[in-house]
């Protein structure tokens, strides 16, 4: 069998989170046998990575920043390609930047304030039922999971229709970008963020952005590259994370005995979410580089090394979770690491998890009956380290 070959085997010394023949059908399995293997596997791509694949020592690492630093990227393979990418704030950056940034941040996801966003997120689902319920059948990745977190998004920053549709469309030539050809997606692509803040620094209006222009924080107001940074993290993060998660949500809450417990009992809301995240988290892993050497479960890991916490693999771990392949939402804990773990944990979880509440919530008052028709295409991992889905067909039913 040549080591080409994506296998179980292939991923012990060759994983490659960019590589396009990985999907959703076969990351389980490397995973585990990642897992099963060590609590540290050396992979030769990209110059040579060690990825970190069980619960406890991915935990254990993200807790640990000083060692695990993110400064230098969060994308394996980034040093080596002279990335284009700006650094994605607040998680690209170590303490005491990363700090001041978050804080500065993370306002409109607090949980007081992201309860004001409710009355908008559901009137805007109940507006794409509408049209879907004249439509029939939808898709429900491009019908109704990708228009949600792009409506929130716009309405934080105070983009307009124009820099609502050009933002997709730029972030889509970006995240679809293949290893190391990205270089005039991110050109572009910072272009027009550079032109939104310069709009706003001009012409400050009331949305978040515009304070995060023009206002001080911590005695100095954000340069122009930090205001890029907070604009791409924001950006990036509204385009696939939230889409995936409720993309994912519908399709296992599709499955009949799933929808019939809800249907039985609303309250199954939250478990539903959380166990959708666990199962298909929508960011796979994140990289980070030591700064000294350090061990691992045993294994010794040399100081500036890249390294991949594998927060999907995690998920998955047998010693951690009981029947980790099974969809089980009768979980009773599910502390699960689909929004990373430690200083540079999602600052945007509580808005996802209300916007994937919302959408499920919605579509099962509209269509109980609602149902998965035709093949279900996965985007395979993207950008090296993030999964969701292309299109995944429905019927109202």
């Amino acid at each position: 069998m040549s080591s080409l070959e994506v296998t179980p085997g292939w991923a012990l010394e060759h994983f490659d989170p960019w590589d396009k023949r990985i999907n959703y059908g076969n990351v389980w399995q490397m995973y585990q046998a990642m897992r099963h293997k060590g609590p540290a596997v050396y992979s030769d791509a990209h110059g040579g990575f060690w990825s970190i694949v069980r619960y406890k020592d991915i935990k254990a690492a993200a807790r640990d920043y000083r060692v695990f630093s993110s400064a230098r990227g969060t994308s394996i393979g980034a040093r080596e390609t002279n990335s284009p990418a700006p650094p994605k704030a607040p998680i690209e950056y170590d303490p005491p930047e990363h700090t001041r940034l978050r804080k500065a941040m993370q306002t409109p996801f607090l949980p007081n304030n992201v309860r004001g966003y409710v009355d908008g997120v559901r009137s805007s689902v109940r507006e794409l039922l509408d049209r879907i319920s004249v439509m029939g059948s939808f898709d429900i990745v491009s019908d109704l999971a990708e228009p949600v977190p792009q409506e929130v998004l716009a309405k934080t920053l105070g983009f307009d229709e124009e820099a609502k549709i050009k933002n997709r469309e730029l972030v889509l030539a970006v995240v679809h970008a293949e290893f190391g050809s990205a270089q005039d997606a991110w050109k572009n692509f910072r272009s027009f963020l550079a032109e939104e803040i310069r709009k706003r620094q001009a012409r400050p209006g009331d949305d978040f952005f515009s304070h995060l222009c023009n206002d001080e924080f911590d005695g100095a107001r954000f340069t122009e590259p930090e205001l890029i940074s907070i604009l791409v993290a924001l950006a990036l993060a509204g385009h696939h994370t939230t889409i995936n998660g409720i993309s994912s949500l519908l399709r296992r809450t599709a499955e009949y005995e799933v929808k019939k417990a809800y249907l039985n009992d609303s309250r199954l809301v939250s478990n539903l979410v959380e166990e959708t995240l666990r199962c298909d988290p929508p960011i796979h892993l994140e990289a980070r580089t030591t700064t000294e050497a350090v061990v691992v479960g045993g294994v010794k890991i040399p100081a500036d090394s890249q390294v991949a916490l594998v927060y999907a693999s995690g998920n998955h771990d047998e010693s951690e979770f009981d029947r980790p392949e099974e969809f089980d939402f009768t979980r009773g804990s599910n502390l699960h690491l689909s929004f990373g773990h430690g200083i540079h944990s999602c600052s945007g979880m509580h808005l996802a998890r209300l916007e994937m509440s919302i959408v499920l919530e919605e579509t099962m008052k509209r269509f109980p009956n609602y149902a998965l028709i035709g093949e279900q295409i996965d985007s395979g991992l993207i950008y090296g380290h993030h999964m969701g889905w292309e299109s995944i067909p429905a019927t109202i039913g």
